[in-house]
């Protein structure tokens, strides 16, 4: 399994979905109503006051982590580095 430092991960969770989706994917932001973001893929899905949720599906969360995970299927290790840009270590093999 690789190897991600704690740190990294630390700075991963920190970032909200929204700054995300304005950073790496800013197609995807869909003003709703007054601080209330949507995404293009998923209309359902609210972004407001730090927190997203997922309405038709009955998820949300805080962070951008949480998205990639929950919504976009990605692995917990393919996320972090997704948002953080570091790639993980392969721990050597013997």
């Amino acid at each position: 399994m690789p190897y991600i430092d704690p740190e990294v991960i630390l700075e991963a969770k920190k970032m909200d979905l929204f700054t995300y989706l304005q950073t790496y994917e800013p197609q995807e932001l869909v003003h709703f109503s007054g601080n209330v973001y949507c995404t293009r893929t998923h209309d359902s899905l609210k972004i407001s006051n730090g927190k997203w949720c997922w309405h038709s599906r009955g998820i949300g969360g805080r962070s951008a982590l949480d998205y990639l995970i929950k919504v976009n299927g990605m692995s917990f290790t393919a996320a972090v580095e997704q948002i953080t840009g570091q790639a993980a270590i392969q721990p050597p093999f013997f």
